[in-house]
């Protein structure tokens, strides 16, 4: 079953462009971890409400939730993946992480 995982991160007032460039640095690491450049799509609010100036949104897809969960073991226990995770919750005034599953 494909699951996709959607995260928003509220950034706090002027730290956005730390986050992005901590962001970049965090999809090089990853990518290096699976092996293949890693897919995550990232957006920003247009319409419709949010804050568009302090709002990161992004998805990935897997195939099933114990690809996911193998990615995150994986992840988690790497060393730089850890020294950033301070560094995050520096810039962040929230994070929360959604998984879905695709309907039919």
């Amino acid at each position: 079953m494909k699951v996709v995982q959607r995260g928003i991160m509220k950034i706090l007032p002027g730290k956005m462009a730390e986050a992005m460039e901590l962001n970049e640095k965090y999809m090089a690491i990853v990518t290096r971890l699976v092996g293949v450049p890693f897919t995550m799509r990232r957006y920003t609010p247009f319409l419709g409400g949010g804050d568009m100036m302090h709002t990161i949104i992004f998805e990935v897809e897997w195939d099933s939730l114990a690809a996911m969960a193998a990615f995150f073991e994986k992840a988690m226990a790497d060393p730089e993946i850890q020294t950033q995770m301070p560094k995050w919750e520096a810039l962040e005034e929230s994070h929360e992480v959604e998984i879905l599953t695709l309907l039919p």
